[in-house]
Formats: C-alpha cells, sequence, structure tokens
C-alpha cells in the first residue's frame, strides 16, 4: 500500500467508502503527482537544449500540464470522500481537464522522444495519467 493510498485510507470518511474505488483514487492522486513531476523535469531539460526554439511547443504542454496534474491530485485528495453533492461538480470537469492536458503533452513530447530522452518520459507518464483520469472517470459515472 503507497503512502497516499495509506494516508487516504485514514481520513475518517474513509470506512464509507470501498477498498476498490479508494485504490482508483490513490492511484490517481499518485500518477498525477508523478506526472506533475516529471512533466517539470522533462520541461527543464528541454529549456537546456541547444534546440530550444523546436522545443517551446513541449515546453508549454510539460508546463500546463504539470500545473493541471497538480491541481487534480490536490483537488481529489480532499474530494475523494463523499461531500455534499459528491463533489462531481468540481472532479468530473477537472478529470477531464486533466486528461485532456496529459493528451496534449503526451502528443507534443512524442514528437521529439527519440531526439530527447526526457521527452520520452514525459509522454510516457502523461499516457499512464490519461489513463488514470479516464478510469476515475468511468468509476464516478
Amino acid at each position: 500500500m503507497s503512502s497516499i493510498h495509506r494516508a487516504l485510507m485514514a481520513h475518517p470518511a474513509a470506512p464509507d467508502v470501498t477498498s476498490g474505488e479508494r485504490s482508483a483514487e490513490a492511484e490517481c492522486v499518485e500518477v498525477c503527482l508523478e506526472t506533475a513531476e516529471i512533466c517539470l523535469i522533462a520541461a527543464d531539460a528541454c529549456l537546456d537544449e541547444d534546440e530550444v526554439a523546436q522545443l517551446r511547443e513541449c515546453v508549454r504542454a510539460e508546463q500546463d500540464c504539470a500545473a493541471i496534474c497538480s491541481a487534480t491530485a490536490a483537488v481529489l485528495a480532499r474530494l475523494s470522500f463523499p461531500v455534499p453533492g459528491d463533489g462531481r461538480a468540481v472532479l468530473v470537469p477537472l478529470l477531464e481537464s486533466c486528461r485532456a492536458a496529459a493528451a496534449t503533452c503526451r502528443e507534443a513530447c512524442e514528437r521529439h522522444a527519440e531526439t530527447y530522452e526526457h521527452c520520452g518520459a514525459a509522454a510516457e507518464a502523461c499516457e499512464r495519467c490519461e489513463r488514470a483520469c479516464a478510469a476515475l472517470l468511468e468509476r464516478r459515472a
């Protein structure tokens, strides 16, 4: 059990939630946080490349993805348990935005992945993030 999963299960509201839901949400939080960090590292690495002008779109996508993934993880960690209105008005659009930002970043990074390993790492993280958000959206539907 990861530290994030353990912390979510320790929440006073956790007993009212099935462990399957908790696992999916904990995984999404973990993947979003990991993706955010990888994208920040990749954006910084892109800025240090000699051909930085060719990586401009990639850097912007990585920075946007990092910001949205961080926000998604933060909100998901707070709204992961039943709250008034089930938090759907905020959580569903946020997960959809996170999935879209990850897809956009993945596409931008894939164009440079053969040349720059950091772009490949970001593309892979974004793909995992897309899947985690999609899986949680399916559970919330």
